[in-house]
């Protein structure tokens, strides 16, 4: 079995290093500009996903918790793309500040149980979580995952406010016909400095079920084919009325079946200003950033 997943592991990688062209999420609508109005459909639709899910109650907490689980697919554990290790089926708690990129992970199981890894202005720290000793570091890894999935949560608060918004046109997907949103920063074509996504919107809920994304800044090195991915949603109703995911399916490139994924994530009992705000502000002097980023990153 391990030679097998090896095998298939090799496979991908050779797959994907052949892949060397930027990705473009444009749809060929899109790129003909024959959509009318696209910026302002783009923006309307976008904000009314926020509010159809309730987001606009998320952006008024502090902060918030949700108990998380990862489920890999075994061959892609070979791969160094995890960006919290030694999480595979393991329970761990993710806390976030609402409205920036700064929180921590605790591993509440496993090899690493009882350890915190957080980020607070774009600074890496790690701490137990029965100590106040806080020690600084800076690994990507963890930098980029807690800033990551941050976003993959409450990414309805923020699309809406993107520099660039286009309609795309719509998309069929699993027997629905999705409207679809091009979302960028700094240039409508493919650039190296920011991330694209393209965002699948229900037509009868209004829900955000897919964001394919390309991602310019993974933490190591990676070839181009790598570099794009859809997140699936599930959503559930929470205690203040936002439709937060209770399961998100990354898919390697663009949209695939259901039950195709390099790894999902469960995330289950959510609870909003359950904590002081300052238990994710521990190193003193830092400059705040909240939802933005120094410039020299």
């Amino acid at each position: 079995m391990k030679k097998l997943l090896k095998l298939s592991s090799l496979i991908i990688i050779i797959s994907l290093y052949q892949s060397c062209k930027s990705v473009d999420l444009r749809t060929a609508a899109l790129k003909s500009n024959s959509i009318i109005n696209a910026e302002q459909k783009g923006k309307t639709l976008l904000n009314q996903a926020r509010t159809a899910m309730g987001y606009d109650k998320l952006s008024k907490t502090k902060v918030y918790e949700v108990s998380a689980k990862f489920d890999w697919n075994r061959a892609w554990l070979l791969m160094p793309m995890n960006a919290f290790p030694g999480n595979n089926g393991k329970k761990l708690q993710l806390r976030m500040a609402t409205n920036s990129f700064d929180g921590q992970v605790e591993y509440l199981e496993g090899r690493k149980e009882n350890t915190i890894q957080g980020v607070q202005s774009w600074h890496g720290y790690k701490k137990k979580s029965n100590s106040n000793l806080i020690k600084q570091h800076n690994h990507n890894r963890y930098i980029w995952g807690l800033a990551t999935y941050h976003y993959l949560l409450e990414a309805p608060i923020h699309l809406p406010d993107a520099e660039i918004i286009r309609y795309a046109g719509t998309k069929e997907i699993d027997e629905i016909l999705y409207e679809t949103v091009y979302v960028t920063w700094g240039s409508v074509e493919p650039n190296e400095k920011f991330d694209r996504f393209l965002v699948y919107i229900n037509p009868k809920t209004k829900f955000i079920d897919l964001l394919e994304v390309t991602i310019n800044d993974f933490f190591i090195k990676m070839p181009k084919g790598l570099q794009h991915a859809t997140a699936r949603y599930e959503r559930k109703e929470t205690s203040i009325g936002t439709y937060m995911p209770s399961t998100i399916k990354i898919q390697l490139k663009g949209p695939k079946k259901p039950e195709s994924k390099v790894y999902s994530i469960a995330l289950e009992n959510y609870q909003f200003d359950s904590f002081n705000k300052e238990l994710l502000y521990p190193i003193d002097n830092l400059k705040f950033y909240g939802f933005s980023k120094p410039t020299e990153q």
